[in-house]
């Protein structure tokens, strides 16, 4: 199979899973927060944020060995496949080993960390010994999803996957509705892993039955591997950065504002997650087919390639974004209620991170696909941007101060540092070159706005009294929209244009 026809069977499989899953997730929400209460879940999801800390000590592993597969991949050299897979496995039991003991530790501060909860220490214990063993399942059974994604058949972990913990929501809905049984809730999300696990490594050993599950790792392998710790210990850093923009938020908001305030923040992250999900599942594989077009080591076809996806990830950036600013209360308020509302200026703040997220994609592709961490000192500039303008701001703005701090770092280090390192020390070329086309589809999505926004004035605008009419009203104008700003995007965006033109020879060829 082809690498686009690959990349296009990971997105499609992918999106329907991930579909499906958000609308699961979106009824079991409401389900959860009616039957657990507010600070409930706002102490699931500050102690979800607390393993992603401790993940921390995964030290971008994963990112590393993945790069490190697309070569021996593209030579089908099965016999470095398995060497790389087998010190991954190494590398990943003692980090496993490493979090469990550092866990063990954490939970004799938790009287402490959790006094001003109103739920049962051996409630909070227990919830968290089950998101760690579920945790600690990927470090010891489940690191071959690496060589999964290396090779394009990200679409294998996904089907199994998103089956398994769309299952499990459903059980724990069943659970709350007619037991109302929290401990059984807890025990579902420590048992379904087990679940993934076993489905998993079947489909694997079917699928690579040359692969050794059990590889011995010996000194002159460590030895040949220098060059991979070196990249996994420059991803480290890059992993403190990441954590850091996308972790602590909620962490600043349990302890400085109040933990139900995690759960109300939590439900627009929820929404925006989820849509993040959605479209990176379109996207499922093209890390890979990066990867193989860097080890191809065409410039000019990597490029063309690069502002293809430049102008398809701004062009989803723009459509979502405009129907998460129409819709987003209206949705809140019919799902959840008005009680749960924040303010205008944090759904603004929260959207422009949800687009620099978008559009800052095919750089962060590339950057992979071309190993560059060296820049160590990025993540470590922007954790401390982060931290110190989070902290500071929360005193003042309270929980907008918290998204203040994370989009302001964002924007310093990943919108402006990072694609200036790619096209100076990957492509090696003009990094002009970027801002010029960068700078282009910004203003293309700024015409196609105002654009809309003198037509849309036109449009009456009712009240919505269901999810039903708010999605015909969101259609209405998300068509709009759409149509505008694909007319724009296909009449001054090249790159726009030979995506367009990708799509049309696919689908004539498929057709033939």
């Amino acid at each position: 199979m082809s690498r686009v026809a690959l990349t296009i069977k990971n997105a499609w499989i992918a999106l329907i899973f991930q579909l499906l899953y958000v609308i699961i997730q979106f009824f079991s929400r409401n389900i959860f927060l009616e039957n657990l209460g507010d600070e409930f879940i706002g102490t699931v999801e500050t102690l979800k944020s607390i393993l992603q800390f401790l993940n921390l000590s995964e030290l971008g592993i994963g990112a590393a060995v993945g790069f490190a597969l697309y070569k021996p991949i593209y030579d089908n050299n099965k016999d470095k496949i398995n060497e790389i897979i087998g010190y991954l496995g190494f590398l990943y039991k003692r980090i496993g080993l490493f979090i469990l003991g550092i866990s063990i530790l954490l939970m004799l501060f938790f009287p402490f960390f959790f006094e001003n909860t109103t739920i049962s220490l051996t409630t909070i214990i227990f919830l968290f010994s089950a998101l760690l063993i579920s945790n600690l399942l990927s470090y010891f059974f489940a690191y071959y999803v690496f060589l999964l994604e290396a090779d394009q058949k990200a679409y294998i972990n996904i089907t199994i996957g998103q089956s398994v913990f769309i299952l499990r929501l459903g059980l724990q809905c069943i659970v709350l509705i007619y037991l109302q049984d929290v401990m059984l809730w807890i025990l579902l999300e420590l048992l379904t892993p087990f679940i993934y696990i076993f489905l998993l490594r079947k489909k694997i050993r079917h699928t690579y039955p040359w692969l050794i599950f059990n590889f011995k790792i010996t000194k002159p392998i460590r030895n040949n591997q220098k060059d991979l710790l070196k990249k996994i210990k420059q991803i480290s850093f890059h992993k403190l950065g990441s954590f850091v923009s996308n972790s602590t938020d909620n962490i600043i908001i349990f302890s400085m504002v109040n933990p139900a305030m995690v759960a109300f923040v939590g439900n627009y992250q929820m929404i925006m997650n989820n849509i993040n999900l959605l479209v990176s599942k379109l996207f499922d594989g093209t890390n890979a087919s990066v990867g193989n077009l860097v080890a191809e080591n065409d410039l000019k076809n990597m490029l063309k390639v690069f502002w293809e996806f430049m102008a398809l990830r701004f062009f989803i950036a723009g459509c979502s974004t405009i129907l998460l600013y129409i819709g987003f209360d209206e949705l809140i308020t019919l799902w959840l209620g008005e009680k749960y509302l924040l303010s205008e200026t944090i759904l603004i703040v929260l959207i422009i991170i949800f687009f620099m997220l978008q559009v800052r994609q095919p750089i962060d592709s590339f950057k992979q696909a071309y190993g560059l961490y060296d820049d160590i000192w990025s993540p470590i500039a922007q954790s401390i941007i982060n931290l110190t303008l989070s902290i500071i701001f929360v005193f003042q703005y309270g929980v907008l101060g918290v998204f203040l701090g994370t989009m302001i770092s964002q924007f310093i280090i990943v919108m402006l540092w990072r694609p200036y390192y790619v096209f100076k020390y990957g492509f090696k070329i003009n990094h002009g070159i970027y801002w010029k086309g960068f700078t282009l589809h910004l203003l293309y999505f700024t015409i196609a706005f105002f654009i809309y926004y003198y037509i849309s004035k036109n449009f009456s605008v009712s009240s919505n009294t269901n999810l039903l009419s708010l999605f015909w009203q969101l259609l209405k104008f998300g068509i709009l929209f759409f149509s505008i700003y694909f007319l724009i995007l296909s009449l001054f965006s090249s790159g726009f244009k030979d995506l367009i033109n990708r799509f049309y020879n696919l689908i004539i060829k498929r057709f033939k």
